[in-house]
């Protein structure tokens, strides 16, 4: 699971500044953010168990969020065998695992990849990404962007090997990454238009004032811009905010929810995933108006299809 909650968070306010002159093209002849037209966008959240099983995990986020249409699963390490956790949710999934790029390149995890692609459900949506935000391992020197652009690509020969329809070629990135204030190459950790069919994006809102939320076009608009400019498949992997000061019950949270869902699902994204976890700070929804809206933004906003 990613432990760059804060990362996002501090480069969400340069996001926001900038978004406005950089988005003059398509975003801004876009459908208004209160429109619930434009897309058929699958919403859902990320899984916390807190000592419970998955399972049952799976079933109280449902519960809460009245049948979730897409779940995001990580995998520290390589994917379980199916079903595993991803098999067991039932439905569309964004799952994301990790192998060290070295290993990947030496064909190491071939045989395991190339089964586990073999075997994925037919019956549903898997937007599958190699090493999800690796943008800050690169800069740690963990391994080279190089490195890890030729082992998604690897990867994602073994995947399109499998040909099912159903499994999408995701490639997962921070948001500011898309933003040039962030002294970031895009083309750096993009593998190519030919092996990829999705980006997701992680976003977070940082509160700059008292019960203050990021605008939602401030906030996705560059990563979107990107995704058209590629022509690809736009989703958001990961999303959410700590509540802001002030915010007590959480209604100014909850107001935040419902516009980011309207906005999205106008933009046409593919999936948004809420980050229901306490990874980076307590971004979990547990006050009774954000559960509320999110529920909303899953069961009204576009054709609910839960999992």
């Amino acid at each position: 699971m990613s432990t760059t909650r804060h990362a996002h968070v501090a480069g969400a306010v340069a996001i926001i500044l900038v978004a406005g002159l950089l988005l003059l093209g398509s975003v801004a002849q876009s459908p208004s953010s209160d429109s619930t037209e434009g897309g058929d966008t699958l919403f859902g959240a990320s899984v916390y168990t807190a000592g419970r099983s998955w399972s049952q995990a799976v079933a109280d986020s449902n519960a809460t969020y009245g049948g979730m249409e897409v779940v995001r699963v990580f995998y520290p390490g390589l994917p379980s065998a199916w079903p595993g956790p991803a098999g067991r949710v039932g439905g569309a999934v964004v799952v994301s695992f990790k192998a060290d790029p070295v290993d990947v390149l030496s064909g190491k995890h071939d045989a395991y990849l190339s089964n586990w692609f073999a075997t994925a459900p037919k019956d549903r949506d898997i937007w599958w990404a190699y090493w999800h935000e690796p943008e800050d391992d690169v800069e740690r020197g963990g391994f080279t962007a190089e490195q890890w652009r030729d082992a998604y690509r690897r990867i994602a020969g073994l995947a399109d090997s499998a040909e099912n329809p159903r499994l999408h070629n995701t490639v997962i990135l921070m948001c500011w990454t898309s933003n040039p204030r962030s002294g970031r190459s895009f083309d750096a950790y993009f593998p190519g238009t030919d092996v990829v069919e999705a980006m997701g994006w992680d976003c977070y809102s940082v509160s700059t004032s008292s019960a203050a939320y990021a605008d939602p076009e401030g906030l996705y608009g560059t990563a979107l811009a990107k995704t058209r400019e590629l022509g690809l498949q736009f989703g958001v992997a990961e999303t959410g905010s700590l509540l802001a000061p002030g915010d007590f019950d959480g209604s100014k949270r909850a107001e935040w929810l419902g516009s980011v869902g309207r906005w999205l699902n106008s933009q046409g994204a593919t999936f948004v995933c809420y980050f229901d976890s306490v990874v980076g700070g307590e971004f979990r929804l547990l006050d009774g108006a954000s559960q509320k809206a999110w529920r909303q933004v899953v069961t009204d906003i576009g054709p609910h299809n839960p999992i």
